[in-house]
């Protein structure tokens, strides 16, 4: 067969891959035209107390599918309740403004949208039915800030912000009724300098929402709260345990320390609730007395990094990513966009050693994080994130403006925007010829000097459906051997994880020293889900951590699953055309020839697509999964126009919840190698059959 000129960067599967699990790192805020309201002034509605907590309760779809917002509005009267049976019942105004919901389960709710209201230990009182507002919009916050300081006064103020959150540059909020609009970090702040503690600071400000524990969240809020709670990472549906509210009950501490108390007990709290789940969860609380202190030392140390060590220095990120700390969704191919603090001062130190400025910014870091929860994790976290671009979103220049308009440390957003015009480039790789041997070895040369800007091999398996060129990416695998000639070797498996006899398309997401994470996508209960699956020493076997609201929506999914009985599950697979694009419609290169990665999308013709984004029938059994249409899937395989559909399978017990090697035949199948460089991009050699003769003897 004639040798083809190849390469391809990102093709269909990597791009479905890439987007799979991009709902949280790809959220930004959206939506509706700025609307805007007048920003009233208000009368005292009752006498001062010791301390009024504002929340502002965006109940999105949270609510309106699951109930989470009344959820927790009930914990949090049932701590006053509690508190006032012990006689404990403090003087305090818990003050909600509940909107941007289409639904709502609450009763006094019922029959209105949009409300104000009041908890006691009583229930709710004071209700205010009010007009929708856009509680994406500055102003809504910033005149709910007005209502709950000027009507409920107090020596003590709090300020809870519930909802979905992207982080720094996917800020914070997702309003139903206005298309899912929220609040930038610049949004945040311009709500809080137009209200009426434009020259005050909360004692504290939480954020019961996911990855907003960042340190671009706390320069967003450096002047406006003494101290910030907020959770680095995805925060389960159910969110803080508003239990911690009984600590305020008990005597109150000096006027300087309340914010804190208040913190404490919302970390102490929401690390009791989540001590038994194995996905990685975490909360932190920052004392914000001490981020001049970090900020200054950080941006120093960042401004000095000399121009001729830039380039040297994102590469080095590039080849660190998989082996930071990563937060929030796992991206196929690459990393989170949010990774440890610490992990990314690492990374600097390579290039640029300054041992005494990196022990100052851990001494800073320490301060700053005053307490923190952290579980599930593989090292300890230091409690803050950072945001560091990767070149396999698609959003990567608007989310850079966001950023840059999120006005945190000058220094690092001229590095990030050096970074991201690295991630820009092409890698300028020679990828190689593939090879299949006789001993079952399938292989590619690279050349020695390349081989720095490979930071991820993998042998792809992929498997026919349907009569011609369709296929659909089965499994990768990691164990891929590189020689220092640049040799890339791996020899296919007889077998790989999966559950219930059916094999997971697992791809590697963080790769530590003695730690290795993957996703793999599923349908969980007809959602689109990934599975997070880490192998460790005590877990040889894998252990499946959480499965994860995959990235339909733009929303930063603020749900945590774990696997229990009842549970329905469906294995997915990305699928790729792999008709040639000179030759299409002819058939499928013979076994043993090389089908080049360079393969145009399903043509509209062939797709069988249920725009509905649900699964178009029924899984069949796999053994029946082929068309008798010429490179189609049949309906009942497809889940949107991406996904090869696995056979149902059901949770029954707790044995069936645990991972198993699953035999695969290897008939028919074609192998490659999916290549991450530097920037992490996702590159496809071309594919080969095993039944071909010894290319390389």
């Amino acid at each position: 067969m004639e040798e083809r000129k190849k390469r391809v960067t990102a093709p269909r599967i990597a791009a479905t891959l890439s987007a799979l699990l991009a709902g949280a790192a790809l959220y930004t805020v959206s939506g509706s035209e700025r609307q805007g309201i007048q920003v009233m002034e208000y009368d005292a509605a009752t006498e001062a107390a010791d301390s009024t907590i504002m929340v502002y309760m965006n109940g999105s779809d949270l609510e309106g599918d699951y109930g989470a917002a009344t959820a927790d509005l009930q914990e949090m009267m049932a701590a006053l309740v509690k508190m006032g049976q012990e006689g404990r019942a403090p003087s305090l105004h818990v003050v909600v403004e509940a909107g941007g919901s289409t639904r709502w389960e609450l009763e006094e709710m019922d029959g209105v949208s949009y409300a104000r209201f009041v908890l006691t230990e009583d229930g709710v009182s004071a209700m205010e039915p009010m007009e929708i507002r856009n509680m994406g919009e500055a102003d809504t916050l910033t005149d709910f800030i007005n209502y709950g300081v000027q009507s409920y006064p107090a020596s003590h103020y709090g300020l809870i912000l519930w909802n979905h959150g992207g982080g720094p540059v996917g800020g914070y909020g997702s309003d139903s009724h206005f298309g899912g609009d929220g609040l930038s970090l610049e949004e945040i702040r311009e709500a809080a300098d137009h209200s009426v503690m434009a020259d005050s600071a909360f004692d504290f400000v939480a954020f019961d929402a996911c990855l907003m524990g960042s340190v671009e969240i706390a320069g967003c809020l450096e002047g406006k709260a003494d101290y910030v709670i907020a959770s680095p990472e995805l925060e389960p549906q159910d969110g803080y345990d508003y239990s911690w509210m009984t600590a305020l009950g008990d005597s109150l501490p000096p006027d300087s320390e309340w914010g804190e108390a208040a913190g404490r007990s919302m970390v102490r709290a929401y690390d009791a609730c989540y001590a038994s789940v194995t996905a990685p969860v975490a909360m932190t609380l920052m004392d914000m007395k001490e981020y001049r202190a970090f900020h200054e030392i950080f941006h120093q140390y960042v401004d000095r990094i000399p121009a001729e060590c830039r380039e040297e220095l994102y590469g080095e990120l590039g080849r660190d990513r998989l082996k930071m700390l990563a937060f929030g969704s796992r991206q196929a191919g690459s990393a989170s966009e949010l990774v440890d603090v610490m992990d990314f001062l690492d990374a600097c130190q390579k290039v640029y050693p300054d041992e005494q400025a990196l022990q100052t910014l851990k001494e800073r870091m320490g301060k700053l994080v005053a307490e923190q929860s952290a579980a599930g994790y593989p090292v300890n976290p230091s409690g803050l994130t950072i945001y560091l671009p990767s070149g396999s979103n698609p959003y990567l220049q608007e989310d850079l403006e966001t950023y840059d308009a999120a006005g945190f440390c000058s220094a690092y957003r001229q590095l990030t925007d050096g970074y991201a015009a690295y991630l820009a480039r092409e890698s300028g790789v020679d990828w190689g010829d593939i090879r299949a041997h006789k001993d079952g070895a399938v292989e590619i040369s690279i050349s020695p000097e390349d081989i720095s800007s490979v930071t991820g091999a993998y042998l792809a398996v992929f498997c026919p459906v349907g009569d011609q060129g369709s296929y659909y990416l089965l499994c990768t695998d990691s164990d891929v051997a590189i020689g220092v000639d640049g040799t890339l070797r791996a020899v296919p498996e007889d077998s790989y994880m999966g559950m219930k006899g059916q094999v997971f398309c697992l791809i590697e997401t963080m790769n530590l020293e003695a730690y290795t994470e993957y996703m793999a996508p599923v349908l969980y209960n007809g959602e689109l889900c990934t599975l997070r699956i880490g192998f460790d020493e005590e877990h040889e076997d894998g252990q499946i951590l959480s499965v994860t609201p995959a990235g339909l929506s733009s929303e930063a999914a603020k749900q945590i699953y774990e696997l229990k009985e009842g549970d329905r599950m469906i294995p997915l697979y990305p699928v790729e055309c792999m008709e040639d694009a000179e030759e299409a419609g002819e058939a499928a290169a013979e076994p043993g020839e090389a089908l080049d990665g360079s393969r145009e999308a399903l043509a509209e013709s062939g797709e069988a697509v249920d725009g509905s984004g649900e699964a178009a029938a029924e899984p069949e059994d796999s053994a029946s999964a082929a068309s008798d249409v010429p490179g189609c899937l049949p309906d009942s395989r497809y889940y949107t126009d991406s996904y090869y559909m696995g056979t149902e399978f059901y949770i029954e017990e707790p044995d069936d919840m645990l991972l198993e090697t699953v035999p695969i035949s290897g008939d028919g199948y074609l192998y490659g190698f999916m290549l991450t460089d530097v920037r992490q991009h996702i590159y496809y050699t071309d594919f080969i059959g095993m039944e071909a003769e010894d290319a390389g003897s």
